[in-house]
This record gives C-alpha cells, sequence and structure tokens, in this order.
C-alpha cells in the first residue's frame, strides 16, 4: 500500500502534528506501508516530531503564510499564481509516486480545489468540527466567507472518506455519505504508573494559551473554591499568545499563590502521573487528546462537554466527570468534589486508565488500514 499524506509543515509542536507523526510512524513500521509525506511550507524548519526513516519527505516550497508580509499588490498577484504552482508541482509528484490513496486534512480548506482535483483516491481528515471549518476566513466578510466554505465543503463529496473524529461531529456532517469516525490514537500509553493513592494534590491542565482553551474561564471557576482548599495546587502547562493577559487575571484575582502557568514542559506525562486530577475548559475541541493522555495515567478528568471530543472519551461518572459547556459554577463544583473525595478520584482514576486503553495504537490503527484497504478492493472491483 502507497500513501501519500499532505500536510503544511511539520514545524510546530501540535496535536495534529503528533498525531500525524504517530499515525505515519505505524503506518511504516508496523503495516509496512509505504508513506510519503508532503509538506508545502516546511522550508529548512527541523520536524517537530521524529518520523520513522522509512518515511520519505518531500516539500514543495509553495509557502503562501509569506503573502503576510507583501504589499497589496504583490498579495493579489501571489492569491492567483500560488496555488497553481501548488497543484503543478503536486500533480508532478503524484504521478511519479503513483499512490493508492492521497491523504490530506480540512486544514488544507482553501486548497481543496487543487488537491482534490487530482486524479487519485482521496481520503480527508478533519481534525476540527464541521461548524468551526465554516469559520475560516478568506475574504474577511462573514457571510461571504460562509459561502465559500461551503462551497469548498460540498467538493469532500467526490472523496472516498471524509474521516471525522467524533459522532457528535459526524451528525453535523449531513447530506454526505462518505463519514467514517475513528478517534485520535494516544500512542505513549504508559505500561507503568505511579501509585494514584500516593499523588499529591495537585489540578493540572494542559494546552496553548488561547481563547479556545478557555483558561480565562478556568481561573473564574478556581476563583469560586480555592481559598477553601489552600493545600491544592492548580498547575497549567502550555506556551501561547495569551499569556500576560491570563497572569494579570490571574492576579486580579488573587490566585498567584494557589495557582500557576508553568510554561511548556518536554515531560508532561511525569506532570500528569505528579498529579490528583485533570481539568480541561475549553470552549471548543476538534478532539481532546490531553484527556485520553492524563486518563492514561491513571488521572480522572472534569471537562466541559464542549463541541466536540469531551463525551466521545469520558463516561460521565464511570471514568471522570463531565459538565455544562460554559458553566463555570458547576466545572468548580466538580473539581471540588474531587477535591474532597479521595476514594472517589481514586475509582476513578483507575477506570480511566482501562478505558484509555481504547485509544491505544493497538486498538485504533486497524481501522485505519482496513479503510484504506477497502477502499483500494472496492476500486479494483
Amino acid at each position: 500500500m502507497k500513501l501519500v499524506y499532505i500536510f503544511s509543515s511539520f514545524a510546530a509542536k501540535g496535536g495534529t502534528e503528533r498525531i500525524f507523526c504517530d499515525k505515519m510512524n505505524w503506518l511504516a513500521e508496523v503495516a509496512g506501508y509505504e508513506i510519503v509525506f508532503v509538506t508545502y511550507e516546511q522550508g529548512n524548519h527541523p520536524f517537530a516530531y521524529p518520523l520513522s526513516n522509512k518515511i520519505r519527505h518531500v516539500d514543495l516550497n509553495t509557502r503562501f503564510f509569506t503573502t503576510g508580509t507583501m504589499s497589496l499588490l504583490k498579495r493579489i498577484r501571489f492569491k492567483f499564481t500560488m496555488p497553481r504552482l501548488f497543484k503543478h508541482r503536486l500533480r508532478k509528484l503524484l504521478d511519479e509516486i503513483q499512490p493508492d490513496v492521497v491523504v490530506s486534512t480540512t486544514y488544507a480548506l482553501f486548497l481543496f480545489r487543487e488537491i482534490l482535483s487530482q486524479p487519485y483516491r482521496h481520503v480527508v481528515e478533519s481534525h476540527v468540527y464541521y461548524q468551526l471549518l465554516l469559520q475560516n476566513t478568506f475574504t474577511h466578510i462573514s457571510w461571504l466567507d460562509r459561502k465559500i466554505a461551503r462551497h469548498l465543503l460540498e467538493m469532500l463529496k467526490r472523496c472516498e472518506k471524509v474521516v471525522v473524529l467524533t459522532h457528535k461531529d459526524a451528525a453535523c456532517w449531513k447530506g454526505y455519505d462518505n463519514i467514517e469516525v475513528i478517534h485520535n490514537v494516544v500512542t505513549n500509553y504508559p505500561e507503568k504508573i505511579t501509585d494514584v493513592a500516593d499523588r499529591p494534590k495537585r489540578i493540572i491542565a494542559v494546552g496553548r494559551l488561547h481563547a479556545q482553551k478557555g483558561f480565562d474561564l478556568l481561573i473564574q471557576s478556581w476563583q469560586l473554591i480555592a481559598a477553601r482548599h489552600p493545600d491544592w495546587q492548580l498547575v497549567v502547562y502550555g506556551h501561547g499568545g495569551d499569556l500576560q493577559k491570563l497572569q494579570q487575571q490571574l492576579e486580579e484575582a488573587g490566585l498567584t499563590s494557589s495557582m500557576t502557568f508553568a510554561g511548556a514542559t518536554d515531560n508532561i506525562y511525569k506532570e500528569y502521573q505528579n498529579s490528583a486530577f485533570y481539568v480541561m475548559s475549553s470552549r471548543y475541541e476538534g478532539w481532546g487528546l490531553v484527556l485520553v493522555e492524563a486518563m492514561s495515567c491513571g488521572l480522572p478528568c472534569v471537562s466541559f462537554d464542549c463541541p466536540y471530543g469531551p463525551s466521545d472519551i469520558i463516561r460521565d461518572g464511570e471514568d471522570g466527570l463531565l459538565v455544562e459547556n460554559g458553566n463555570i459554577q458547576q466545572l468548580a463544583e466538580k473539581m471540588e468534589l474531587l477535591i474532597n473525595n479521595k476514594e472517589l478520584r481514586e475509582r476513578l482514576g483507575v477506570q480511566a486508565r482501562l478505558n484509555a486503553a481504547r485509544f491505544t495504537s493497538d486498538n485504533i490503527m486497524p481501522q485505519w488500514t482496513k479503510l484504506f484497504e477497502t477502499i483500494v478492493q472496492n476500486d479494483n472491483h
């Protein structure tokens, strides 16, 4: 089986990049597929995560992001010439490779005409939910952007499959008969973890410091209960542009002694296992990989039931707790419930680790190989 994966660049350390890397490595190393990884804006940047040496990488060197620094006239010209150059270079490469399946993502929505016009079988992965895709910016005129996005998304009906991450998102793709749900993979499932009963009085959260992750809501929620639990700490790991704003909110709330923005870490699994439970305050998610990671370390998770992901991962009351989306008071109540009940934390944590195993490579990746092989077999018939 010969697959081509298309992604803009592999320079940023993000969740999607990590998932892409893990999947391609598994398919190359375990399934024995021939994988060609095609980027178009990588340049000379190093890879964010290590790729198997069995994977061939090609960069098309069509750096769309450079248009942001150009004059208006030059930018308009590049809006027309750059996609054509991308299409030409991609076609030449694909004709050389002759892949069985070409895999791209909805992050390349603005290039769908160029990608999907290639005469090969296409699978498109959507790592964000459908309604968010309609909010893509093309002209900065909201109604027109939405119309353009709908038109581009209609092209996906030509694909062999559109793979989404959650069942709730799948229900939003009305009129599409090619939707498949395959959850994301957690490849680092620790064989052994520290004893759940011995963990310190520490709550952990992880994510980019961005409005999507709702850390402003988390601060408000923590403010409601922090004074009653002076021996507990809430630590947030991640970096992003909202650090200064969040730090100011933290200071104004008088929480600097009990809540910390600790920056990024290279060993997040160590931090999971040094915590009593996990909290997610996101306004929306494509999936929620950090929930699965935390659960694999025996952490119960408290999460907003945001669109979409947490409800596909957490079984409410069995291995974690779901909270009405955006309900700050309820989030505080659920956090306090776990703070006050060590036995509940331990019971949920044990079950969380067991349930997280359903997202390991052994359970998820065969769904991908079955998908690819069915596509090729159907086409041959």
